[in-house]
């Protein structure tokens, strides 16, 4: 995909990124520079759940999420409830806990889902929802 053409879109969806969105969910912004979107949510009782969106080729392909702990170093265990999209299990691409989730390239090019093409999401994701979806999921798990 053309370089000028994701960064527009990556720019499109963070621009909705507000300082008043970021406070009223207790998100904290790391960084929102082409092509990583990096985010930590936050909650009282609870370690911060920092996500790094990986968006290079945004959004002929969907973003790649790595799950990360406040100080930007890879989870050994995933957030936990039944039926969570966190998944403690290794991604064959990367050997770590993934984001087992529609709309992320973990689960795109995982071997269990690799006939849900991302074609049939990619109109209806954007960087926004996907953090939203991904925020409701970690508010289910366990602290």
């Amino acid at each position: 995909m053309n370089e000028a053409v994701s960064r527009a879109l990556f720019e499109r969806d963070v621009s909705g990124l507000s300082e008043r969105l970021l406070t009223s969910r207790n998100w904290k912004l790391y960084s929102r520079e082409f092509p990583v979107l990096d985010v930590g949510f936050r909650a009282e009782g609870r370690p911060e759940l920092r996500l790094r969106l990986g968006v290079k080729n945004w959004n002929e392909e969907p973003a790649s999420v790595e799950l990360l702990n406040s100080a930007g170093e890879f989870l050994i265990q995933a957030p936990q409830h039944p039926g969570s999209v966190f998944n403690n299990g290794a991604h064959p691409a990367t050997g770590r806990p993934f984001v087992c989730m529609a709309g992320t390239l973990e689960y795109h090019t995982h071997p269990s889902h690799v006939n849900d093409s991302w074609e049939n999401f990619k109109n209806k994701v954007t960087l926004g929802s996907l953090l939203t979806q991904l925020w409701s999921a970690w508010l289910k798990s366990k602290p």
